[in-house]
C-alpha cells in the first residue's frame, strides 16, 4: 500500500511537471509571437495616422482615421510599374535559380558524392553582400548590363544559388531514393533521370527553396538602390524608400507604403508556409 501511494505521488508529480513545462512553453511562444506582430501592427495602425498624431502619441489607435495614406502611396511609388518591375525580379529569379540549384543539387547529391564543388558553392552562404556589391556593380556596367532587367536578374539568381543549392542538396540526399534511381537509370541518362524522377520528387524542397527565394528577391533593396537609377526599372521596395522627402518624412504615407510591399510577401508565406515547413524537415525524416 506504500508503495502504491508513492507511485502515484511520483505519477502526480511528474504530470505537474509537465504541466507546467507546457505552460511555459506557451508563454515563451506567446511573448515571441507578440514581439514579433506588434512591429506589424504597429505599422498598420501608422498607416491611417498622420504625423501629428504619430509623434504625439506613437503608439495609440488612429484617431480620426486618416484614409488619404494609401491613395497617395499608390500614386507614389507609381504601383502598376514597380509591382510589375518586382514580380518579374522575382519570377524571373526563383524559376532559373531553382532549375539551376536542382541540377547542381542532384549532381552533387546522386552523382558527385562528396565533390569539392559543393563546398566552392556553400562558401558562397558566408560571403556578405555588402563585400561582393562594388566588384558586381564594376562587372555589370563594364559589360554593359547595368541598369536593365536583365542585369539585375542575373545578379538575383547568382547571389541565390548557394542557399538553393544547399537547401536542395540535403534533400536530394535523403529524400530522393537511391534505389528508385537505379531502378529507372536503364535506358535513361542522368538528364531524363533528373527530369522524371528527381526534380517531381524534390517538389517539396523546391517550394521550400522558391519561397525563400522569392522573399528574399522581394525584400531586396541594395542591389536596386545600387544597379536600378531608372524609375521605369525600380522595384517596389525601392519605390517605397523614394517615398521619403530630404528633411522630412511623412510617416503616415511611409507606413502605407510598407504596408502595400509587405503584403504580398506575407500572403505568398501563407500559401506555402505549410509546403516550407515540410522541404526543411524531410531531408531529415526520410531515410
Amino acid at each position: 500500500m506504500y508503495r502504491l501511494r508513492t507511485v502515484q505521488l511520483q505519477d502526480r508529480g511528474s504530470l505537474v511537471r509537465q504541466k507546467i513545462g507546457v505552460i511555459f512553453r506557451h508563454a515563451i511562444l506567446a511573448l515571441w509571437c507578440l514581439t514579433t506582430l506588434y512591429p506589424v501592427v504597429w505599422v498598420l495602425q501608422n498607416a491611417f495616422r498622420d504625423n501629428t498624431q504619430i509623434y504625439g502619441n506613437p503608439f495609440a489607435l488612429p484617431n480620426p482615421v486618416i484614409l488619404k495614406n494609401f491613395p497617395q502611396a499608390f500614386s507614389g511609388v507609381h504601383l502598376a510599374v514597380t509591382l510589375t518591375n518586382s514580380v518579374i525580379y522575382s519570377a524571373a529569379t526563383v524559376i532559373i535559380t531553382i532549375l539551376l540549384s536542382a541540377m547542381a543539387a542532384f549532381y552533387l547529391a546522386k552523382i558527385a558524392r562528396g565533390n569539392l564543388l559543393y563546398v566552392y558553392f556553400i562558401l558562397g552562404i558566408m560571403i556578405p553582400i555588402q563585400a561582393i556589391l562594388i566588384p558586381i556593380f564594376i562587372s555589370m556596367r563594364n559589360i554593359g548590363l547595368l541598369n536593365t532587367r536583365v542585369g539585375i536578374i542575373i545578379v538575383y539568381v547568382v547571389t541565390n544559388l548557394s542557399i538553393s543549392i544547399f537547401i536542395l542538396t540535403g534533400f536530394m540526399q535523403k529524400g530522393v531514393p537511391n534505389d528508385l534511381l537505379e531502378a529507372v537509370i536503364d535506358g535513361c541518362g542522368p538528364v531524363a533521370v533528373f527530369f522524371r524522377v528527381a526534380f517531381p520528387i524534390s517538389q517539396a524542397g523546391i517550394v521550400t527553396a522558391a519561397t525563400l527565394v522569392f522573399l528574399g528577391i522581394w525584400n531586396e533593396f541594395l542591389f536596386a538602390l545600387t544597379m536600378l537609377s531608372a524609375p521605369l526599372l525600380r522595384t517596389l521596395n525601392l519605390s517605397v524608400f523614394m517615398l521619403r522627402n530630404q528633411y522630412s518624412t511623412d510617416q503616415g504615407l511611409m507606413a502605407a507604403g510598407i504596408v502595400i510591399l509587405i503584403t504580398p510577401a506575407i500572403l505568398i508565406y501563407i500559401v506555402f508556409q505549410e509546403q516550407v515547413v515540410k522541404g526543411l524537415t524531410a531531408g531529415a525524416i526520410k531515410g
